[in-house]
């Protein structure tokens, strides 16, 4: 039996989202803008409500939904970066004049499966939880009904995201017909008890192989690693912007705590077996989105391959399987959200000629025009390379250094060498704004406030990485001691 009282976030969250429901139908339109201060208060007090009870919540025994410390601060991490986005997005669709308040709702519900995800210790659980964040998104890339883009970026995405659903449910029900449970810690304890000199278990191992390639191919295809990767360019450039800066951000932390999970405790008996996939899949996510994204000119299709460069990063660290080697790929993940968060975020407030800023070539000689805009995007882009004082050259040094550490030595120099290859279209784009001729028609659409904070926290994070690297040890170490 649950004790009702540690999964009070999520009945929480349901009641915010059936409340907003019910007192949106009776609003006037012109005061429907309160639902959303009403969401972002109800987010604040939820986060108040984790954090407070942090050291209680994890008294559970529950063995299908856990409610630990290392849930429960990436929980909240989940809630502080959406009531950022939440922030960035009101101010994009009023401007716009397309709020409506189904979209928070929507993202609601998509938090609300993000928070099943990441507390679920039951691969059933794990699969609504999945399937209601995905849902949610098919929704709100449709969200935009007067762009043909935005439609055809939610068919696509609803399309091979059920085919993805797909290979996890069959990998699931292998790991069931071979164990005979779908809880975490009953198939972990199941399989490492397996011995390699028996035959008739070695069968089973086989089937164990099949069943986690089917649940990779899923998971792959969640996170955006290549070459699961099709769907992330197109969704990322016929999505609204603030669109673009959910989907980038939040559900990446979700996907990474399964990876974690299922790689640091069930299966970690069979590291010897997922290791090179998780290898194969990093390298591909590396070159693929590297390469490909110098030829973009779309800033929105440029990050979305940045994205799959990123995944890959983190990849290759997992791939490691040693503990050092996860704080490292949870320092990175942390990085990456801080910073698409201020990229996509920052870039969601410009608009050039009364439209979204699209392409790179709008900015055009930014500095001269708006010398603010163009420090702080430089020093996001910089953060995205991995220079110093960013948090960005920590997050890519404790990779490097977890493949070091492994005698992953050829691994380390090829993420070296693609990390001065990636390099090249950040530094088109800071070269655009800087030196060529000016055209820029570029204006903001609120003020800088809270992108100036991000930056603050891109140097702060970069001179003190240890701020980060001990909340990474911190919810690692709480991880293996369940």
């Amino acid at each position: 039996m649950i004790n009702y009282l540690f999964i009070m976030p999520e009945i929480f969250i349901t009641i915010i989202i059936s409340v907003v429901i019910l007192v949106d139908i009776f609003l006037p339109k012109k005061h429907r803008i309160f639902s959303y201060y009403f969401i972002q208060v109800s987010l604040l007090t939820c986060i108040y409500m984790i954090y407070y009870n942090l050291n209680f919540l994890q008294l559970s025994d529950s063995q299908i939904y856990d409610t630990g410390i290392f849930s429960n601060i990436f929980k909240l991490f989940v809630l502080v970066s959406l009531v950022l986005i939440f922030y960035y997005t009101s101010n994009f669709l009023k401007f716009f004049d397309l709020y409506k308040s189904e979209y928070f709702i929507i993202s609601l519900f998509a938090l609300l499966g993000m928070m099943i995800i990441i507390s679920s210790e039951h691969f059933l659980l794990l699969y609504l939880g999945i399937e209601l964040t995905s849902l949610s998104l098919y929704s709100i890339i449709a969200f935009n009904k007067n762009s043909i883009f935005s439609s055809e970026a939610a068919v696509k995405y609803y399309i091979l995201g059920a085919i993805s659903s797909g290979f996890l449910l069959f990998g699931i029900s292998l790991i069931y017909g071979l164990t005979g449970s779908l809880f975490y810690h009953e198939i972990h304890q199941q399989i490492s008890s397996l011995d390699l000199t028996v035959s008739q278990e070695n069968i089973k191992i086989i089937g164990f192989i099949f069943a986690l390639t089917f649940i990779f191919i899923s998971l792959a295809f969640k996170f955006g690693a290549a070459p699961f990767h099709m769907w992330i360019p197109d969704v990322y450039h016929g999505s609204l912007i603030t669109t673009t800066l959910f989907l980038s951000t939040i559900p990446k932390i979700a996907i990474f705590i399964v990876f974690i999970k299922l790689l640091s405790v069930v299966f970690s008996a069979l590291a010897i077996f997922w290791s090179d996939m998780i290898i194969i899949l990093g390298v591909l996510s590396i070159l693929i989105g590297n390469i490909v994204a110098i030829s973009q000119i779309n800033i929105k299709r440029m990050l979305a391959y940045s994205t799959i460069a990123n995944i890959g990063f983190i990849l290759l660290a997992i791939s490691v399987g040693t503990p050092e080697s996860f704080k490292s790929a949870m320092f990175y993940t942390l990085a990456y959200v801080i910073t698409t968060i201020a990229a996509f975020g920052l870039l969601s407030q410009l608009i050039c000629n009364n439209e979204p800023l699209e392409d790179i070539k709008s900015l055009n000689g930014l500095n001269q025009t708006h010398p603010i805009i163009s420090f702080l995007l430089m020093t996001i882009l910089l953060s995205y390379i991995g220079i110093p004082p960013f948090i960005g050259f920590h997050a890519k040094l404790f990779v490097i250094q977890s493949l070091v550490e492994s005698n992953n030595f050829i691994l380390a120099i090829f993420v070296v060498l693609m990390t001065v290859v990636g390099s090249y279209y950040y530094l088109r784009v800071i070269k655009v704004m800087y030196f060529d001729d000016t055209d820029s028609k570029v204006k903001l659409i609120s003020p800088l406030y809270v992108s100036t904070i991000f930056i603050f926290i891109l140097i702060l994070f970069g001179i003190f990485p240890d701020l980060f690297g001990q909340l990474s040890e911190y919810s690692i170490s709480n991880l293996f001691n369940t």
